[in-house]
Parts: structure tokens; sequence; C-alpha cells
């Protein structure tokens, strides 16, 4: 495939303000207009860097703060969006102007938003920690010295983990905040009751419940809520449990003895002038050993998080024998959990597995376990079918005409990113000629500006097809043998372990579908197959 170059296609503002020295130079020198000669400076430098301007905010009016200046008000809004990648400006005090509050606001603005600085001596990226100080350098030493108080509070809360202290403001479900003797921190101490409910939760979820026939149910975080509101057991601030504060207890490795840093690092934004926090879920926070005693083992905990990993875990725990050979593979389309075989037996028949949805009053029939692999091996065969899989289909002329096609394509549309960009310079040209003035040089670089993204973005999608049908192409020739072994082994074995793991070399997940069947009525089944394709999105294959 051919390289493509992307041409840059973000677009940028620029502020104009002029200052009250200005004024006074221009009276005193009679100068001309420094808003002109600011202007044309920062368009020189916007073309010579490929710039896209799409406006241009111009304060005639010099306001000591930021409520005084309409257009610094305009400013902001527009920065706040995170839309603009950049603003040029003479200088950044041209910015930053006012009072320490009105300084953070411009500050943080531009930080939280990623937009760039740009003067005709140098780039500020806020993301720069030199640039940053740099820019805020006109503010107040109390706010500096708020900064360095902050790190050092950073720096002794970091200590205090690193030794195994807890850090964090509440304890979790099962422990209590103590003050450790001696020295500074705080540890967590075991509170019986509350840590036996603990150890429940980790038991259903990783261990289960041994069922009728002699095989352990393990549960989800939902079921657990359910099990324990049904036992009459309450969550510790007294409300009934639901499936969330399961699942914080699940995720927590308080649990096993570590205390953890970053998990909910704060993020800030800011809107409408006003700065918002989130603390968004991290999955890379840091564990260290922690000074408390664990409730559960280290074991229990690599167990809770081996099944959580886990896109679809077998829903029983190891070391059990395997009775289910769809076990993890099936989807219940009504509510979304993995259906169980579930032993059913009757006085004039032999047992037999009958696959059933584990929610409670789910609408959703079930069907014999016999049944659905009768379906689902039909459903492969039609798949291969459908794929033309025999020999012939491997030189796939069609396929290689739709590649070449498309890679014809992204040259057209490269082509035109260059044209949209040869104009771009040329709307600068007649800018500076006095062709065309200020409004409509405007106006004619956001329409190229918008052209130019929505040309960037049919490349961007040109370029995913021809990678999804080298992709489709490549797993044509992977899955067709497999799932071809499939077909010719899976009757042939006895061992349903066996049986599962070669189901899953060909298939993600299978959705079941099911309202209506039994003795007296016809069944309506469906099996939408989801074979293991290296694609980012798929149809389902469905063959009943």
């Amino acid at each position: 495939m051919a390289q493509f170059d992307t041409i840059p296609t973000a677009q940028y503002l620029i502020y104009l303000r002029k200052s009250r020295k200005d004024r006074e130079l221009e009276s005193v020198t009679g100068i001309a207009d420094t808003l002109q000669r600011h202007r044309d400076t920062l368009i020189s430098l916007a073309k010579n860097s490929g710039y896209f301007i799409t406006h241009i905010y111009e304060e005639i009016a010099s306001g000591d703060t930021i409520a005084e200046r309409p257009e610094m008000q305009k400013l902001l809004a527009a920065v706040e969006t995170g839309r603009y990648a950049g603003v040029l400006v003479m200088e950044v005090a041209r910015l930053a102007r006012g009072n320490t509050r009105d300084q953070g606001i411009v500050a943080e603005t531009f930080e939280y938003s990623g937009t760039r600085i740009i003067t005709p001596d140098r780039v500020y990226d806020p993301a720069n920690e030199a640039d940053g100080e740099y820019f805020e350098f006109g503010l107040f030493m109390s706010r500096r010295e708020y900064k360095s108080i902050n790190r050092r509070q950073q720096r002794g809360r970091m200590a205090s983990l690193s030794e195994g202290k807890y850090i964090a403001g509440s304890a979790p479900c099962g422990y209590e905040r103590v003050k450790l003797t001696g020295q500074k921190g705080w540890s967590l101490q075991v509170v019986p009751e509350a840590a036996e409910m603990v150890k429940k939760i980790f038991d259903l979820y990783t261990v289960g419940e041994l069922q009728e026939g002699g095989n352990r149910r393990t549960y989800g975080a939902y079921t657990i809520a359910n099990i324990l509101n049904a036992r009459g057991l309450s969550s510790p601030s007294g409300k009934p449990w639901t499936s969330s504060a399961v699942k914080e207890i699940l995720v927590n490795p308080t649990y096993a003895g570590y205390v953890r840093w970053g998990y909910r690092a704060v993020e800030k934004r800011m809107r409408d002038g006003i700065v918002v926090e989130s603390r968004p879920l991290k999955k890379d926070a840091q564990l260290i050993e922690g000074l408390h005693d664990p409730i559960i083992s280290k074991e229990t905990w690599e167990l809770a998080c081996h099944l959580r990993a886990s896109r679809s875990h077998t829903p029983i725990p190891p070391r059990t024998q395997l009775s289910n050979p769809l076990a993890g593979l099936l989807i219940c389309s009504v509510c979304g959990r993995s259906l169980l075989g579930m032993p059913q037996r009757k006085a004039n028949r032999r047992e037999w597995l009958m696959i059933k949805c584990p929610t409670a009053k789910c609408s959703g029939v079930g069907s014999p376990l016999e049944v659905v692999e009768r379906a689902l091996l039909d459903g492969l065969q039609r798949w291969l079918e459908d794929y033309h899989a025999d020999s012939s289909a491997f030189n796939a002329p069609g396929q290689d005409a739709s590649l070449a096609a498309n890679e014809k394509e992204l040259i057209r549309l490269t082509n035109e990113l260059a044209t949209i960009k040869a104009q771009q310079s040329s709307l600068y040209d007649l800018l500076e000629q006095g062709i065309y003035d200020k409004d409509l040089f405007l106006e004619r670089s956001r329409l190229l500006a918008a052209k130019a993204t929505s040309i960037s973005n049919a490349v961007e999608e040109a370029k995913k097809r021809f990678q999804n049908e080298q992709l489709s192409l490549e797993n044509q020739r992977r899955l067709v043998p497999n799932i071809k072994k499939v077909l010719a082994e899976y009757e042939t074995l006895t061992s349903p372990t066996e049986k599962n793991d070669l189901l899953k070399e060909v298939l993600e997940k299978v959705i079941y579908s099911k309202s209506v069947g039994g003795r007296w009525a016809e069944s309506n089944m469906q099996l939408y197959l989801f074979p293991k394709l290296q694609i980012p999105k798929h149809e389902p294959y469905r063959p009943y």
C-alpha cells in the first residue's frame, strides 16, 4: 500500500489587543495602526506555518479585567471547546493581563483545552512544564507558593504510600481507619462482621456454591447482590446491595493487603469559565504492600482479577470438571448474561443439560444442549458456504479489485488535500495584495478548513476500509481451515473441555435468542455467531 502524507487540517485563532502604550506611541510618533501591523505579522506567521485561520479577535478597548474585554471573553469561550489547535498572539502578555484570578482563568483555559499559544518568537505548549511555568510567570507569588505547597503535600502522600500507610479519606467496607501509634499517618483495622461479608462476596465470585448434581456455580456482581439481599444481608450503609457496590469490593486490592495510588486520578476541564473535575478509573493504578491485615488471600485476589479480565470466562471455578462444552460462549439476547448448562433429570429419562439464562424472571427460554450444539455446528457449516470456502475463493479477484479501487480513492483524496493546501497559500497572497479584505479572507479560510477536515476524515475512513478488506481476506484464509477442523473433529471428541477449547479457537461469542419453544410449541431459537475476526466491526451470522 502506498504511503499517504497527512496534511494538517487543524484550525487556529488570532488575538490582537492594542495596549495603552501602543496608543500613546501612535500619538507621539504618528506610526501606522498597531493592530494592522500586528495582524500582518501574525498572518505572515500563519502563512509560513500553513495554519488555517478561522477567526481573528481584535480588542480595541484596553480593559484591566476580562469582564471589560469582550473579545477576550469570546476567545476564551472558543478555546475552552478544545476545537482549536492554537492561538496566535504577538506576546503572551497580551493574553495574561488582569488580576491573579483573571490570569489563572486564562492559564487554566489554555492548559485544560490543550491549546497552544503561538507568538513570533516561540510556541508555548501548555502540556510542557517549562512553557506552562513561563506562561504563568505573571501570576502573584501566592499562586506560586500554593503550587509549591501542593507539590510538597503530594511528595508526603507518596512517601506515606511507599511505607504502606493508608492515605485515602475513608475506609472501605470491612475496615476502619486507625491512627498509627508513634508515627505519622493512618492504617486500616479489620472489622470482623463486615469482613465476613467481603469474604462471602469474593467466595461467591471465585468459588461459587455447590449445585444439585455436584457442580459448582459462580456468580457475577448482579447475582451476588440479589443473593445477599435475599438472605437479608444489608450493605454497610444499611441500604440493599447493588451490583455496583459489589463491583467496588471485587475491584479493590485493599482486601488483599495492598494500598493503591492513581486509581481515580483527577482530570480537569474548563467549562463556561468554571473548572470541572472528573475522576475516571485508571486500570494501571500502582499497588504497594500495605501495613494492614488482608481480608482475602492474594491467590483469591489474583483469581478474581483473572475472571474480570477474561472476556468470557468459563462460569465454573478451576480444577472442576467441565460438563458444558458451550460454557463461556453463549450470551442471552434478553439480559446479556452468560448462559449456563443446568442438569435436568426425570424419573424415566437419563440426565441431560439444559441451556438456560441464570437471571431470575428472564423471558428467554432454554433449550437442551444437544439442540443448541447441532444448531451451532449447522451455523458454522453455513458460514463456510457463504464465505465460498473452496480453493477458488483464495484467489479473491473481486477483493483484489476492491483493494485497488480503495487505494485509488486514497490517492484521489490525498491529491485533493494537496490542492486545498495550495489554495490556502494563494488565499494568504490575495490578502497580502489587498484583493481580499479580512472578512472575505476569513470566510474563504473557514470554508477551506471545513473542506480539508471533511476530506481528511474521508482519507481516514478509506484507510480503515482498505485495512479491513485486507484483514477480511486474511481472516478468511485463517478461519476457513480452523472452522473445517471444528466441523471434522467436534463430534469425535468426548471431553466437554476439549470441545469448549476447539470452539473458542474460532468463535468470540454466540448470542442466543429464544422466546417460544417447548413440548407443545414450535421453537423460534436463533443463534448469532461472532467469529474471531481481526477487524473492528463485523456482522454476526445467524444460522437459524
